[in-house]
Formats: C-alpha cells, structure tokens, sequence
C-alpha cells in the first residue's frame, strides 16, 4: 500500500488521520468545507484538500494524485452523506484503488416517544401539526428542506443547533432563522448540557438523525426521554457495510506501526496493561563531561538508574549496574523490552534543550509507547561554560551549530549570520571546522577574532583567541565551540537587496529587480515557507527569494535546459547552493508533489489553467503571484479567477523606467509594463 486518502472531517476521519500522522504515515485527508478544515490538523504527515467533489471531480483529483491499485481510499464521510459515498466509491472503482467505508457504530436506539422519517421534508410536514418548541440537531443542510415545508409560524418556534462555521449561519441567515434562535455550538454535548438546552428554549420536540455514538446520537436521546421531549428520528439512508475505525487500523496499518515487540495499536492506551511496568526514561543533559560540570540533579538519576545509555565517552567512565553505549531511541528500545528496567537514563553531551538529540529520542519513545513516563533534566551546555571562561555574555549574541551538518549551505547560512553580529558562538563537530569557517570569512572579507575552546571542563581543556588567518592553520582533537567577534559587523538587510547585476543573464528572461522585489513583498513569505517559483528564467526571484531567510525552502521549476544550468550557476553565486531547480513543464512535475506555502508564476508555457487547478487540489490557502506582460495573459488570469473562490485578490500594473548614462547624457530607458496578480486560493 503507497498512498492513502481519508475522506471526511467526521470524527472517525480525524481520528485515523491523528493516529497516522503519529505513527509518521504520509496521507491525504479531503473535507468539504472550512469548517473542517479547522477541525483538522496539518503535519508534515497530513495534507488537507478543502472544497466538494461530484464523481467526475473526484475521478479527476485522483488521477491528479496518481492514485492506483496499490493505493487505498478511507471513505469516513458523515452516515448520511450517502451521494457522497457513492461518489466516492464509482471514482474509486475507476482508478483501481481499494476504497474501504468507514461506518459509524449506531448506539442506543431510542425507546420512548419517537416518530421516524426518510427525510427532513418528511419530518417537516409531521411537525405542523405539533405544538410546542422545536430544536433541529440535523445540521444545516437539511435546513432548506425543513423551511421549504413549514409556515412562518412554526419557523417562528424552531430552534436551530448548527456548527460554529460562516457557511452555518449563512444558511440560517438566509432560511430567515432569527439570530436568538441559532445555537452554534460545537460538540460533543453530553446528557446533562442536551437538558440544560432542552429547558432553556422550553423544547418539546427533537429532530435527530441516528449518527451513532460518535455524533452524540446517545446522550440526545436519554436527555429527551427525561425531559419528556419527543424524538422526531430522521433515519440513515442506507444499512452500511464497512469497516470501523479500529478495524480499518487493524487490517491495513498495524503491522506497518508497530514498534519492535509491540502489539499494541499506536497513539493509544488500549491494551496498555503492563502500564506501570514501564520505565521512567531520563533523558539528562550531563555538560561537557567533566563531573564536576554535572548538575546535582543529573548526578542523582545515574545514582538511582538501572541501566544508563549514552555515547563511549559519556558512559565509559561511570559506575553504574549496567551502561550500553548508545543514544539512539531505535537501538535503546529493544534494551528497555529484554531488559524491562525501572528507571533508565539516557545521557546527551551539553545541555537537553541546546541543539540535542533529546527531543527526537522523546518523540520515538512516545511513539513506541504513548502512555511511557519520560523526564528531562538540563545541564551545562557549550556555550554557557565558554562565556563564562571568556568573561562575556550571550544574551545578544547569535547561537548556531555546525555539529554533524557543516555542508557548504550551512557553512554559507552561518557566514551571513556572522556578518550580520557583532559576536556568533557556534557548536562545531571538531576543530577541522574552525579552518573551513575562516577560509569561509576571509573570502567574504569579514574581519575579526576567533576564541576557540576545545575539551572544555575535561582534562587537558584549551581556549585560544586568534586571529582569522591563524585559524586557517587551527587543529584540536575532541569536541570544539568558538565565540566569533566580528570588528565590524554589518547589520541584517532589512528589505530584498539583490540587484539584477547579481545574477548571470545570457540571453535568458528575468524578472527585473524592481518587479522581483514588489512579487516578493505580495508573496508575504514567513519563515519555514515552501515557495514554488514557476517558469524560472534566470532564477531571480526563487533565488533571492531563499536568501531572506535560511528555512525558507525553494523549488524552481524551469523546461529550458540552457536556463537550468543557469539557475544553478545563479544560486551558487549567490550563496543559495540549496535551492531545488526542476527541469521540465511544470504542468507535469508538479503532480504528487507536496502543497506549496505560495506560488509565483513567471511563465507557464501556456498552461496555467492545468497548472492552477494541480495546484487547487493539492490544498487551500496557497498565496500566488503571477506576472503578465501582454493582456491576453491578463485576461486568462482574470478569467480563471472568475472560476476560483479566491481572497485578497489585488491587479496592479508596474511601469519603470531606468535612467542611464550615455555619455554627458542621462537617457530614459523605459521597460515593458507588467502586471502583477496577487490572490489567496
């Protein structure tokens, strides 16, 4: 089984989304509406798709998705929504995809008073011969039905119960419901607050659908029968056959989660009778190694483990009943199940929460076993204990390491931090660092001192200030950190700096400098933003697009070969040697690929209406900026906007003229005016 595809924002959906996304499982969950939306969560492992389908949209999103025999569809739309699931099934069934129907357990039927119906108008018609308040629980998509067959006076004494959402009351709004007869409230609700409700509004009838437990069906129909409310029951469309949650989780996932020796369902407690035999795991900052450097705390939960793992040189010293030299939760977990110790320590170097391997090997265990109790304790890390040593501060310094990734991007990324501050500290993997950082500073021409400290707190600890030149020749065994004093630091550019001058042209397109810049400020790119620069040219705006900020991640997708080898010589000249470039047409790159943050759209070959809509279906909220230079492209654009529910939509057209000098003269040198689109989608 390759990909997987949830349908439904239900209760049942998102709880196999939760557990997938917390056993690292990559999948698609699809939702009607906002509303949904929000409910949901986005990891890395969860991808929402918002917006309805009918079955041919549905056949289209799939084969966008490449779905196929191998794949699975989780149909875990509401027990009502039987067009949908019908939907779902037809497109499933011409894709080759199993798809599977999630079914929702049904409850406690009721009892007492209760009269059933096959549909909303049915139960309307019965209802205008009842007195009394009326409460609808059946959302507000049978809301049309129920007001289309009673007269205002009934619609005068019907109380309505909706989900908090825009789309909600905007359907009450315009089925005339009175605003002080709107309850929007989101569940679940339990016996006590349906009576609360049922006493307020003075309720003497209940319109439900069966939705099971899950949907609260339950507690509605023991609160009614003690309030004496009568049930007015719209039954499901259709008898079901499908799998659980639980039994879909078991069939397709179980065995692929399972840690090693665990039979247990992920994310959950179930089965967790040998609760209190797990260990406590600490996970303890234990300094630079030295004992003394050792927190009282530290020292105290290697007295009391039972076994203690940790790197060689962490452990090998200690005196304890049993030590393994590991750190890796992966191999610590098999230990902990053979030898089922009570209390377990595991030791990082420095400090827990300092560029440590804690967090990762917190979220593995939890993993393993959700219910396991894992306790962290800090120590001294690095950085404190050299500028302690040197006598400064590092309350306005810049923090980094180069500790087990020293490429030549993060080399690059930590000289434009070093030129920017007046002091850097930073966590090396050993002193054959500290000559690639200063090579690195003298070609930028950054002029300072190095304070280099090696082995600290251990014996034979050393701390050398030198000069730049003299680091080109440093060399110390064992684990190194540096403070770095810029003389003459030059501050962090504040707005876009890159000039066209920058980049390598040979005859390629290029968004000009003044154009590159007003895309980037529409664009609004924040921190961690996946930004897909299409039709890229010369590669000017996802390059510098890259260098605002080191998280941001870029991809540029260019189908002109000679331009991809000069977006690449672009990117490495400009420091961004980590920028992605895609060759060939967009239009076919950019399926099952994952949902981009914005989309800049500088050429499209002419299909941008087939690139939109891959887009579209890849998710909601994707911020674009298009360029356009001659008005049949404006008028694609506009019209294709027409056909999208899109927002913060803003046309613009730029004109600039540059002024150069020819000889005694300054000559107007105007450009070709653009048009910049920028919209939400």
């Amino acid at each position: 089984m390759k990909k997987v595809v949830i349908f439904g924002g239900t209760t049942e959906g998102r709880m196999l989304s939760g557990r997938l996304s917390e056993t690292g499982r990559a999948h698609l969950v699809c939702v009607a509406g906002k509303y949904g939306e929000e409910l949901l969560a986005e990891t890395d492992y969860a991808r929402i798709c918002t917006g309805r389908m009918d079955e041919e949209e549905m056949v289209r999103f799939f084969a966008a998705e490449r779905m196929g025999e191998d794949d699975l569809i989780l149909d875990a739309t509401h027990p009502y929504a039987a067009q949908v699931t019908e939907n779902i099934r037809k497109a499933a069934e011409k894709t080759g995809a199993t798809c599977v129907r999630i079914i929702r357990e049904r409850g406690v039927y009721p009892s007492g008073d209760v009269s059933c119906y096959a549909d909303a108008a049915a139960c309307a018609r019965e209802l205008r011969k009842e007195s009394g308040n009326i409460l609808l629980t059946t959302g507000s998509r049978e809301l049309a039905a129920y007001c289309a067959e009673v007269p205002e006076e009934v619609r005068k004494r019907t109380y309505v119960r909706i989900l908090p959402s825009e789309e909600s009351l905007a359907i009450c709004r315009r089925e005339g419901i009175a605003a002080d007869h709107i309850i929007a409230m989101q569940g679940p609700f339990t016996e006590g607050l349906n009576r609360a409700l049922f006493g307020q509004y003075k309720i003497r009838h209940l319109v439900t659908k069966e939705s099971g437990k899950a949907g609260g069906f339950e507690e509605k129909v023991k609160a009614a029968e003690k309030e004496k409310v009568k049930i007015h029951l719209i039954e499901r469309p259709v008898s079901e056959e499908g799998m659980t949650p639980e039994e879909a989780w078991e069939k397709f996932f179980a065995a692929e989660t399972a840690m090693p020796g665990d039979g247990a369902l992920p994310a959950t407690d179930e089965g967790a009778s040998d609760r209190d035999a797990l260990p406590v795991v600490t996970l303890a900052g234990i300094g630079m190694g030295a004992e003394e450097g050792m927190t009282l705390a530290v020292r105290n939960a290697i007295e009391e483990a039972d076994v203690v793992f940790g790197a060689g040189r962490l452990v090998r010293d200690l005196n304890v009943p049993e030590k393994y030299e590991m750190y890796r939760a992966g191999e610590i977990i098999p230990v902990l199940e053979a030898v089922r110790p009570e209390k377990a320590v595991v030791l990082f170097s420095g400090d827990t929460g300092f560029y440590s391997g804690a967090k990762e090997a917190a979220e593995i265990f939890r993993k393993w076993r959700s219910h396991i109790r894992i306790r962290i304790l800090p120590g001294i890390s690095s950085v404190s204990f050299l500028a302690a040593k040197l006598g400064e501060s590092y309350e306005d310094a810049v923090i980094t390491s180069l500790h087990g990734r020293n490429t030549a991007v993060d080399v690059a990324e930590l000289i434009r931090k070093i030129s920017c501050a007046e002091k850097t500290f930073v966590l090396l993997s050993g002193g054959s660092d500290v000559p690639v950082i200063a090579d690195a500073m003298l070609r930028s021409g950054i002029d300072g001192r190095i304070y280099a400290g090696a082995k600290l707190s251990r014996p034979g600890e050393q701390i050398v200030e030198i000069s730049v030149e003299e680091a080109m020749t440093y060399a110390s065994d064992g684990p190194v950190t540096i403070m770095i004093r810029n003389l003459h630091p030059a501050g962090r550019p504040l707005l876009p700096q890159r000039r066209d001058e920058d980049f390598e042209r040979d005859g390629v397109p290029m968004t000009k400098e003044c154009i590159r810049h007003e895309s980037l400020i529409r664009l609004a790119l924040r921190e961690n933003d996946l930004l897909f620069d299409i039709g890229g040219g010369t590669g000017s705006v996802g390059i510098e697009a890259a260098s605002l900020h080191p998280s941001v991640q870029v991809k540029i997708f260019e189908k002109n070969p000679k331009a991809v080898k000069l977006i690449r010589r672009n990117a490495v000249k400009n420091g961004v040697p980590h920028v992605t470039v895609l060759e060939g047409e967009a239009s076919e790159l950019l399926y099952g690929m994952e949902k981009p943050d914005c989309v800049f759209i500088g050429g499209s070959g002419g299909k941008l209406k087939e690139i939109l809509e891959i887009l579209h279906r890849k998710g909601r909220s994707i911020r674009y900026v298009i360029t356009a230079v001659s008005l049949e492209t404006l008028g694609e654009v506009t019209d294709l906007l027409q056909a999208y529910d899109t927002a913060g939509e803003r046309i613009i057209q730029l004109a600039v003229t540059n002024v150069e000098r020819t000889g005694q003269y300054r000559m107007m040198r105007a450009l070709n005016p653009v048009f910049l689109i920028s919209f939400t989608l």
